[in-house]
Formats: C-alpha cells, sequence, structure tokens
C-alpha cells in the first residue's frame, strides 16, 4: 500500500467520546468512478456535520479517480486518501475503510451517489441524541437526471422518527439491507468483528443484517440521507443474472440457523426478497429449476422453525408463490406470473373478509388456501377516477370511487417532486385530503392550487389511503385508474409515462427571466424572491452549425451566464433552448425557450467580442445575431 496510515490503537475499537478525532468517518470505496466522483465528493465536503472525516480507498483505479481524489486531499484538511497497490474488491476496502476510520461512527459510500447536504447532520445528531448504535435513514433512486423516490415495503414505517430496542420491535427494517444510508457506531462493529464479507456479491446485506441483530439501539429517520444512482442495465435473465441469483441464495444461507429461532419476521422478509426476481423463470429453464429446487429448499427448512410462516402484510401474491413453489406447481406458477395483475380487479367479499379472485382461486386442483389471497391494503387496480382537470387555478381530481369493501378513514392525492439532486426529496411532498361528495357512494374529490406548485417541476401522483381495519397503503396513480383528462392549463400537463404512471409537469415560468448583457457577457436572470427546486438547462444552438453552448449558472443562482468570446462567431444566428418534459413525463432536449417566459423584453443592440450583436424575439423564439 503506498500510503502511510495509521489504525486506531484503543482496544477493540473502544474509545470515550472525547478521544475521537471525529464524530463520523464517510469511507468511499473507489474504483473508475471518474464520471460521477467529483460530484459524490463535493456533495461530501459540503457537508453541515462538523467533525466529518472522509477516507478515500482507491482500489487501483484504471482511469483518472486517484487525480480527483488527491485534489480533494490538498484542498481539504480533513479528507484521506488511501492508494492501494493491489486491487482486492469492494468488501475488502470497506473492511480496510472500518479498521481505518478515525470516527465515532463509520459509514461507507459507493464513488457514484449523492449524498444531501445536510444527511450526515441530521444522521448524527439522531445517534447521539438515542444513543443508538445505528442511525438509518430513507434513500431514492437517480436514474438520469431524475430523482425517484425507494419504493419501501413498508409504506407507514418510515413516516416519522422511530427508536427500537430490538429489531424485532420493526422487523421490517430488514428490508433495508445497504450500506450507504445508516451510521453504525465503529465501536459495535469492532467488538462483534462485524465486517463484510469476501468474494460475496451481496456482502451489504449480511453485513447491514448483523449490525442491525447486534445493535443495542437503533434510530430511524424518516428523511432521505442518500441519492443512489442505478444505472440503465439489461432486464434479461442472462447468465451473469443467474450467477448473482444464487450468490444472493448463499448470503441468505450463511446465517439462517444462527437467526431462524430468535427472528422469525427475518425469514418471512427473506422469503419476499429471494422470490423479486420470480419472473425470470418464465424464460429460462435453469432459472426454474433454482427457483423449485433451492428456493424450496430454503422454504423448507425455514418452515419447520417458524409459525404462520406464509403470513404476509407486504405483498399479497406473494404467500400464493410460495405456496406454489412448495407443492412443485410448476406450469400453475407461470400462468399467474403471466397475468397483468394491475389488471386484476375482481374480488370476493365473505364475513368481512376481501379475497382477489384471481386464476387459482378455489381451484380444487391446486387446493391453495383462501386465507392466501386476502388482501390486506388498497391497490390501484380496485380504485376509479372519474375525471381529472386542470384549470388556471387547481388541478381537480373528481369521483375519485374507493371500493366499499376497504372502509376509508382517510384519503389523499400526494404529489412528490422529483428536486434537484443535492435537495432532500421530502421537502417537495404535496398532501391534499379527500372530500367526500355527498351524493355519491363512496365517491371523493380532491382539489390542488396551481400555487402550491413549484415553477418548474416534475411530480408523481400517488394516492395514500388510511382505513379502519387495513393496513395504510400509498400506490401511484396509473392509466387504468382514470377515465378522462382535461388539460385546461398550458403550463400544468398531466401525461402518462412509458410505464402508464401518472405524472404533473410544472412550467410556470410565464414572464419570469429577464435578459440583461453587456459588452462581455450574455445573462439570462432567474426569477427573483423564488426558488426553483428543479434547475433548467439552458443553452443556445447555432442555427447553421447546430453546435450546443450551455449557459452556465453563477454561484450565487441569480443567472445563466455566457461570455461572448466562448461561443459567437461572426455572421451567425443563435436560438435559446432549454431542457423540457416531454407527453411521456421524461425531461427532453431541443426545445426553444418560449418568448413568453421572459419580461419586457425589447431587441438589445451593443458590441461584444468585436461583433455587432442583436437580440431580438420572434413569434416562437428568442434569438441572437451578429454581423
Amino acid at each position: 500500500m503506498s500510503d502511510e496510515y495509521d489504525k486506531p490503537t484503543a482496544e477493540d475499537g473502544k474509545m470515550s467520546e472525547e478521544n475521537f478525532e471525529y464524530k463520523l468517518t464517510a469511507v468511499v470505496l473507489v474504483y473508475n468512478g471518474l464520471p460521477y466522483l467529483r460530484k459524490c465528493l463535493e456533495s461530501l465536503v459540503n457537508q453541515t456535520l462538523d467533525g466529518l472525516e472522509i477516507l478515500l480507498i482507491n482500489d487501483v483505479s484504471t482511469d483518472d479517480s486517484l487525480s480527483v481524489c488527491r485534489e480533494f486531499e490538498r484542498d481539504y484538511d480533513n479528507v484521506r486518501v488511501i492508494d492501494k497497490e493491489i486491487n482486492e474488491g469492494l468488501a475488502t476496502n470497506a473492511n480496510l475503510g472500518i479498521e481505518l476510520a478515525k470516527g465515532e461512527y463509520v459509514i461507507l459510500v459507493d464513488n457514484d451517489d449523492i449524498i444531501p447536504l445536510d444527511a450526515y447532520e441530521k444522521l448524527y445528531t439522531k445517534a447521539k441524541e438515542n444513543d443508538a448504535d445505528i442511525s438509518v435513514g430513507k434513500a431514492n433512486f437517480i436514474v438520469g437526471n431524475v430523482q425517484q423516490e425507494m419504493n419501501y415495503n413498508d409504506k407507514t414505517g418510515w413516516e416519522e422518527e422511530k427508536v427500537i430496542n430490538d429489531i424485532n420491535e420493526f422487523p421490517l427494517l430488514f428490508h433495508d439491507a445497504f450500506y450507504w444510508n445508516k451510521i453504525m457506531r465503529r465501536e459495535m462493529l469492532m467488538k462483534h468483528n462485524i465486517r463484510l464479507p469476501i468474494g460475496m456479491i451481496y456482502a451489504d446485506r449480511l453485513f447491514s443484517h448483523t449490525a442491525y441483530i447486534h445493535a443495542k439501539k437503533i434510530s430511524i429517520i424518516p428523511d432521505c440521507v442518500y441519492l443512489w444512482r442505478r444505472h440503465e442495465t439489461s432486464l434479461s435473465m442472462k447468465r451473469e443474472k443467474i450467477e448473482n441469483y444464487i450468490n444472493r441464495l448463499d448470503s441468505y444461507d450463511m446465517n439462517l440457523e444462527d437467526i431462524i429461532d430468535h427472528y422469525p419476521d427475518y425469514i418471512k422478509i427473506i422469503l419476499r426478497r429471494i422470490l423479486l426476481p420470480i419472473y425470470g423463470m418464465l424464460n429460462d429453464k435453469e432459472f426454474e429449476d433454482i427457483i423449485f429446487n433451492r428456493v424450496n429448499n430454503f422454504f423448507e427448512r425455514a418452515s419447520k422453525n417458524v409459525e404462520n410462516i406464509y403470513e404476509n402484510n407486504s405483498e399479497d401474491i406473494d404467500s400464493i408463490y410460495l405456496y406454489l413453489i412448495k407443492n412443485q406447481k410448476r406450469d400453475e406458477l407461470k400462468r399467474l406470473l403471466e397475468l397483468k395483475l394491475s389488471e386484476e380487479n375482481k374480488v370476493v367479499n365473505e364475513n368481512g373478509k376481501t379475497y382477489w379472485k384471481l386464476p387459482l382461486f378455489r381451484d380444487e386442483s391446486v387446493n391453495i388456501p383462501d386465507e392466501l389471497f386476502e388482501l390486506h391494503f388498497l391497490k390501484s387496480q380496485f380504485v376509479n377516477i372519474g375525471e381529472i382537470i386542470s384549470t388556471d387555478e387547481k388541478i381537480i381530481f373528481n369521483n375519485i370511487q374507493i371500493p366499499k369493501y376497504f372502509p376509508l378513514e382517510e384519503g389523499y392525492i400526494v404529489l412528490k417532486g422529483k428536486t434537484s439532486p443535492y435537495e432532500v426529496f421530502e421537502d417537495n411532498i404535496l398532501y391534499y385530503g379527500f372530500e367526500k361528495i355527498e351524493d355519491g357512494e363512496n365517491l371523493y374529490k380532491a382539489e390542488v392550487p396551481i400555487e402550491d406548485l413549484a415553477m418548474y417541476e416534475l411530480y408523481d401522483v400517488f394516492i395514500k389511503s388510511k382505513h379502519e381495519d387495513r393496513v395504510a397503503n400509498d400506490f401511484r396513480v396509473k392509466k387504468g385508474t382514470i377515465e378522462k383528462i382535461d388539460n385546461g392549463n398550458k403550463n400544468i400537463k398531466l401525461v402518462y409515462t412509458t410505464t402508464n404512471n401518472l405524472v404533473v409537469t410544472a412550467e410556470k415560468l410565464n414572464n419570469e427571466f429577464e435578459i440583461d448583457c453587456d459588452g462581455e457577457m450574455l445573462r439570462l436572470l432567474v426569477p427573483k424572491g423564488k426558488e426553483l427546486l428543479r434547475i433548467p438547462k439552458i443553452y443556445l444552438v447555432n442555427e447553421f452549425t447546430s453546435e450546443r453552448t450551455y449557459m452556465k449558472l453563477n454561484e450565487e443562482k441569480t443567472a445563466f451566464e455566457l461570455k461572448w468570446k466562448f461561443f459567437l462567431d461572426k455572421g451567425s444566428t443563435y436560438s435559446f433552448y432549454m431542457v423540457s418534459f416531454n407527453d411521456k413525463g421524461m425531461m427532453r432536449d431541443r426545445k426553444k425557450l418560449n418568448p413568453a417566459f421572459v419580461k419586457k423584453f425589447k431587441k438589445i443592440s451593443l458590441k461584444g467580442d468585436g461583433k455587432d450583436i442583436e437580440v431580438y424575439k420572434t413569434k416562437k423564439d428568442i434569438r441572437i445575431k451578429t454581423k
């Protein structure tokens, strides 16, 4: 190893609080992360928590990652680089980071992700306030340039802070097997020798779950503390995917016998996680054999020690899948997997219970118990929305019909904004309560004031429901739920994504920008006194060469700026463009900046970079012309 380093010397990692050099050590696992590494490190060095150590472990990167790491090490006193001489993989490096950490708490970070700027302060504050060995928060995805909420299996458990003294008090936390959204007391990790197993793809699961079991107290907060960049990958069941799945099963086998008697809910949760890729068996006989042999073996071992093994309040269909696997009903399982479950909305109501009337319900050839078909929470396919109307003042969700067999206690339309990567996702969630429609049976409406929406934003639309005797739930509003949409507001659009989810796009930018120029620079001033949660990209296109030049938002976030000398050619014409939303609720390029977005615009004539410049407006766009 090429860097000098000192390990903490206290026995078993135990130190008094005043002896810790740092409150928290963030161990960044660096390997060929150049495209996103800088953004990751910027989000770390700008954390609001004082007393943060940033330990960068470079695992013999072949790109220029080490140079970026060294740059941050030079510029920041709390950044330390370990440049390894031998590539040994993620688990070995993570374990090394735990050994070398000088903080009271430790957290692991992947080099292409982003940490919200106040995340570590929130986690550390709650850990100390509650004397917790682990402090954990939520994570969200970044896909491309868009942030997406992670689907937590327990919809209600993350809505408020909680402190647990034993994982059995909140076993659904086992669904969270990631290492990067939780800080852990280093003393606990050292005392119980909790490390990532070497050579295992799903090492984080065993690491996190072992820590949960040994933690004397766990603090849970509802805030987003990590943004996980998900890269586009094929969904097909390739050979390497089968090997990954076998590796996952191996990780579950490793500690099954140690915990099966003490954590029965853990086993139920693991069984559900094992089923996540089950659709792959439809097109792959090898994967099908793994399901009906290896998974069935795991199930048989677990069911001997766990009562009510089929009991499940997180996803109704999983219990039926497990029953068919246990009874070796291959064709019947394939029949259910081929269904489009989002369109299956038939039910049977008997004795105060509601059963999902799927194929195989009360089919004597398979004899699946009725209770495995019982619905525990409301699903989107059982709800109908008569119409959604957008006007200049509000968005109206009208004639929302909730089935009478799910008596409603509270209902909400929820808009979840996809804020910029450094913002915390929860800061842009809007709730609008249902109002009962007097003359309609189980009919409701909800209204969203347009003034509540951000100026430039993309919102996912959910229904949140609470019931008297059922599990609370929130779910995406989908195309099949809605009878009619009337987009009457030109700046607010309700559209469907490629997966038929409803989204709201907001571009309330009329008369919000101003153009300002001098002999050196072009400026597009952003709205004063108003926050753009999502910052649009603004750029100029040469109409003759199609060359694109992006304007840069200044540090004060008051204007997009571009010096004339960086793009201006003599005898050329340029048009302003911005990144906008398309009719599938996605960001798109090459939409000309609407002249209505610029207020009080008058033609500008000046000299810049030795050229005569005119900035003028047409009916469709704003242009720059040089002579």
